[in-house]
């Protein structure tokens, strides 16, 4: 039996958030316990698991799992707790021979001291475990995949799909081609093309915008070039670090020239979109006039202050530009706060009174204060509508204002479905204006029934207007950051030492 050791780590940061997350905000699992998890979920383990085991000759072990909601930075010492970790757990399997590993990385991770930690973790299991073991990983398409990752690891699958619902579908691609590797002479050979832009928008939705048209031509390069593996990234444009780009990427056994030539024919064009493949927002002011139109049902995403991108999650600039416009509508929202939600736990259910909400994490949101009654309070743990997995929101309270309902959760959790409202008992489709932080949700969860869908231009952490969020360690000139920008293809080669 061929013992392949399964470890996943994955978090996504902006680094504009000014609130560190730490050892705290992951969910960690080790050994069987990873498996008990995620077998049978829509997630990267989920579909891994599902190859593996049905694979013969194979035996999976799963060893470490470190998975957090997108925040800010990691704290650098929490991440060194981390890893150290990460690689005690490997170290024990190491009694016995270890022929494959298979890392479930996000790849648009950061600490506050070290700008590339997938690619450190990486370089540091190879050290440990030797040459000998194949290695393979999957990757959103948010990643940023560097020089070192690939260096370490040059065989990788990664999402094709945003909206993402290809979690699970890639974590079995990963897994087949890291048995791929243990069952043929494979030899991975990587061309890089780098372009110099970031992306938002509309156009980055995959089955009906521009950027899908590039999945599509990696996908269809796979088969007709015979490649092993060909993948277009976007990156997270709010991960400021120094390889921040989008990029293509593909894998041929051994053939550089090919793999190149593949790189190029996928990126053909792609650049000339750029301006397409920005956001288009609404002001707060647009925003309340829908409203005021009845507009209902409003979906009004507010992506500047998306956890699931990184942001705090405590903004209340949405709800307060339309109270401020004495908008009547019902209107549901959620907020990070956690000494809203500890003065409501202390209060008890159906108490009554003033609450200060927002403005918690991040000090560049005003709190909005309102009379409120506590309506609900829970213990915030729930099953995700989108991967089936149990998510940990900590001490949550509803509070009813008026018109205005609102979910106020201890920690921030993936706002890109309706779980956390489906939890407190409020299905969002009995309010007439829904604040939903997530830039974009699988259509059927807001826009299949949502009269009106709109991105408001507000601030936060992860605002659209990349312009204005400070970037500093990325490389430039890179559009939109510098509007004059010029794309000159080149390719780098990345071949087996």
């Amino acid at each position: 039996m061929k013992r392949v050791l399964i470890v996943a780590l994955q978090q996504e940061v902006s680094s504009f958030n000014p609130v560190p997350s730490t050892r705290s905000d992951f969910t960690v699992h080790a050994g069987d316990e990873m498996r008990r998890a995620y077998a049978g979920t829509d997630t990267y383990t989920g579909g891994a698991l599902g190859v593996l085991e049905s694979a013969e000759g194979i035996d999976p072990i799963c060893v470490y799992s470190a998975i957090a909601c997108s925040a800010g930075a990691l704290a650098h010492d929490d991440y060194l707790d981390l890893k150290a970790e990460l690689l005690a757990a490997i170290a024990a399997q190491m009694t016995q021979a270890i022929d494959g590993v298979l890392f479930l990385l996000h790849g648009a991770m950061a600490t506050t001291a070290e700008t590339d930690p997938e690619g450190d973790i990486l370089e540091s299991v190879r050290g440990l475990v030797g040459r000998a073991p194949v290695f393979a990983m999957s990757l959103d398409l948010h990643g940023i995949l560097t020089r070192r990752m690939i260096a370490a690891c040059p065989a990788f699958e990664c999402l094709r799909t945003y909206p993402h619902v290809d979690f699970a579908e890639t974590g079995a691609r990963a897994a087949r081609l890291l048995l791929r590797q243990l069952q043929e002479d494979l030899t991975p050979v990587v061309a890089r093309l780098r372009l110099p832009m970031l992306v938002r928008g509309d156009e980055c939705i995959t089955q009906t915008g521009i950027f899908g048209q590039y999945i599509a031509r990696a996908v269809e390069r796979v088969a007709s070039d015979g490649l092993i593996g060909a993948s277009v990234l976007i990156g997270n444009p709010f991960t400021d670090v120094p390889e921040l780009c989008c990029q293509v990427l593909a894998i041929s056994n051994g053939d550089p020239a090919g793999a190149e030539h593949a790189a190029r024919a996928i990126a053909e064009g792609f650049f000339d979109h750029r301006a397409q493949l920005q956001a288009d927002l609404v002001s707060l002011d647009a925003a309340a006039a829908l409203a005021a139109a009845g507009r209902f049902p409003l979906v009004l995403k507010d992506a500047a202050d998306a956890p699931s991108s990184g942001a705090s999650g405590d903004s209340m600039e949405v709800v307060r530009a339309l109270l401020d416009a004495g908008c009547e509508a019902t209107i549901l929202a959620p907020v990070v706060d956690a000494p809203c939600t500890a003065l409501a736990h202390s209060m008890g259910v159906g108490a009554s009174g003033r609450f200060t909400l927002g403005g918690s994490c991040d000090s560049r949101f005003a709190p909005l204060e309102l009379d409120a009654t506590v309506a609900m309070l829970s213990d915030g743990q729930y099953r995700m509508e989108t991967w089936g997995v149990m998510e940990q929101a900590g001490p949550c309270a509803k509070l009813r204002a008026s018109n205005l309902t609102v979910i106020a959760t201890s920690r921030a959790v993936q706002l890109f479905d309706r779980s956390l409202f489906l939890a407190h008992g409020e299905d969002p489709r009995n309010h007439q204006i829904i604040v939903v932080k997530s830039p974009h949700c699988q259509h059927r969860y807001f826009d299949e029934w949502a009269d009106t869908v709109v991105s408001v231009d507000a601030q936060g952490a992860t605002s659209a207007r990349l312009e204005r969020l400070g970037h500093r360690l990325c490389p430039r000139p890179i559009y939109p950051l510098d509007p004059e920008t010029v794309f000159i293809p080149e390719v780098e080669i990345f071949e087996p030492l």
